[in-house]
């Protein structure tokens, strides 16, 4: 029992001081040349950019995707026009989607234009997605402590709960998808039949974005500008913060291959990229 007892304590303390050995440093970062950039997503050699260009939840048209290079040089800064507020994306094939005040746009990233407006019905501020290896595509809303999920193009309720609170940042991987809230990330078992809602990681603050960096962790960005290092084994640890810069952490996004972190800047209209040591 003993023995038991300090091989947990030696793994314990061996998360917690890889944990505090982390620390984000910075690689480049764009001019300010977009309009108030929410969500970056990394495809191999693309980082697409969503563009709100206006009120979060203003259906004025205007807003739209850029695309960059790994290295931040801007490839086509209006590469797909005509959204509303575009905010969270995921990928699948060729097709990428993206989260657009009550409906999804699906977009063919090989021609750069929109097939189809998947409407969630109910919907009132759809935020992050994430898309399981099958395609099964799971989108946030913000306002409504919902879950919905897209499959075949036709959406419905995946979960909807209190303990969803401002229910933000997804992250899906194998039968598991990950909920960031106000205040805890939640895992769903999505081979269950009734999804049901598992404390994960609690007392994290609000989430914005939620990425996996290693088995252990999730790095979470919140609006306000801080962006942490979070595990079920050791306390919070801080990566950047530049909440006295008034400097936005939107919904970021992670190269775990090269442990890249992008950060889309909001008011900052910038995007910066981060390397986690």
């Amino acid at each position: 029992m003993k023995m038991k007892f300090l091989a947990l304590f030696a793994c314990l303390l061996m998360v917690w001081g890889t944990n505090q050995a982390q620390k984000a440093v910075k690689l480049w970062e764009t001019p300010a040349v977009f309009e108030i950039p929410e969500s970056v997503l990394f495809n191999d050699t693309v980082i697409y950019v969503s563009n709100v260009n206006g009120s979060p939840l203003d259906k004025n048209g205007l807003g739209y995707i850029s695309r960059l290079s790994a290295y931040g040089e801007v490839l086509t800064k209006q590469w797909v026009k005509g959204l509303h507020a575009p905010k969270g994306m995921g990928m699948y094939q060729q097709w990428l989607y993206v989260s657009d005040i009550d409906r999804v746009a699906k977009i063919d990233c090989s021609t750069g234009q929109i097939v189809q407006f998947i409407p969630i019905e109910g919907s009132r501020f759809l935020n992050d997605i994430a898309v399981s290896d099958q395609g099964l595509v799971a989108v946030s809303d913000l306002m409504d402590k919902t879950i919905y999920l897209i499959e075949n193009d036709s959406a419905r309720v995946l979960v909807r709960h209190d303990l969803l609170e401002r229910v933000n940042g997804l992250y899906w991987e194998g039968d598991q998808l990950y909920a960031g809230t106000a205040g805890t990330v939640y895992v769903i078992a999505m081979n269950n039949p009734e999804p049901t809602l598992v404390p994960f990681i609690q007392e994290t603050g609000g989430i914005d974005g939620l990425e996996r960096l290693t088995d252990s962790t999730f790095i979470v960005s919140d609006w306000a500008g801080k962006v942490q290092a979070i595990s079920p084994f050791a306390p919070p640890v801080v990566l950047l913060n530049f909440k006295d810069e008034k400097y936005n952490a939107a919904d970021i996004e992670m190269d775990r291959k090269t442990k890249t972190l992008f950060i889309p800047t909001f008011f900052g209209n910038s995007v910066a990229a981060y390397t986690i040591e």
